[in-house]
């Protein structure tokens, strides 16, 4: 069994502003760019929403900030189930573990959602494994997906 790994290795600094060029430089890495249509589409819905609550939330107002994202495709063979996308964002900005926030509930009607946390429901269901680490004063989230 031969294992083939693909890695990109990313790094934006500002990042507010920022969330096309970022969202763009992740969809056109061979990693996620020679993966099927749906798959891509999935990955593209989940990398905005992280891309987007990163610039949005995790600096300081007058921040810079930076966002580092590494992207590895582990390919075994066709339709085997190693095959996988993984992608790990890091930022230095506030403590923040997507996984404690409390899950909304999806069953009111939207007008009477409270706004927040859709998001994330939406990685943890999309996503075949979501991970989170505060590692040396930065946010470690990690999503890998089954290809």
């Amino acid at each position: 069994m031969t294992r083939r790994l693909i890695m990109s290795i990313l790094h934006f600094q500002p990042i507010k502003g920022q969330v096309r060029t970022i969202l763009r430089a992740i969809l056109n890495t061979p990693e996620v760019s020679s993966c099927r249509l749906k798959v891509v589409l999935t990955l593209r819905l989940v990398c905005e929403e992280i891309v987007m609550n990163v610039t949005s939330y995790a600096y300081p107002e007058g921040t810079e900030g930076y966002l580092d994202v590494d992207i590895q495709k582990v390919a075994v063979s066709s339709g085997h189930p190693d095959n996988r996308v993984v992608i790990r964002f890091e930022d230095g900005g506030i403590p923040f573990n997507p996984l404690e926030q409390k899950k909304p509930d999806i069953t009111l009607p939207w007008k009477q959602r409270p706004v927040g946390g859709l998001g994330v429901y939406l990685i943890l269901r999309m996503m075949d494994d979501v991970r989170y680490a505060y590692v040396d004063n930065r946010n470690v989230l990690t999503v890998e997906k089954i290809i």
